[in-house]
């Protein structure tokens, strides 16, 4: 199972509103699991469509996500694999970066 972690200096609430909008952008299927701050979620990656079990802890001063691929579209390689969770953690990092710190340097609005 390939895996991605990131370290990212938001508050968990904004990392879950950044995911839920990729989320939506990708058109995906998601169910939130809140006892265990995890999305389970089918997402397209590159016309490929695969499950994924998202993670997303508070470890202050920041908030850590976990991007798993657990049923890899059939026949993708595990590189394949890992360019596909580390689109999704990417996606979610420029994301929660277009809208919070690029934004506000270029308005001065939050």
């Amino acid at each position: 199972m390939c895996t991605v972690i990131k370290t990212l200096p938001y508050a968990k609430q904004l990392v879950f509103m950044a995911l839920f909008d990729i989320l939506e952008q990708e058109n995906s299927s998601y169910k939130k699991d809140s006892e265990k701050d995890t999305v389970f979620a089918d997402i397209p990656v590159y016309g490929n469509i695969s499950s994924f079990n998202i993670h997303i802890r508070e470890s202050p001063p920041a908030t850590e996500m976990e991007v798993s691929v657990v049923k890899p579209f059939k026949g993708l390689s595990v590189k394949g694999q890992q360019r596909a969770v580390d689109y999704i953690a990417d996606s979610v990092e420029q994301m929660l970066e277009n809208e919070l710190i690029l934004r506000y340097e270029i308005n001065g609005d939050l």
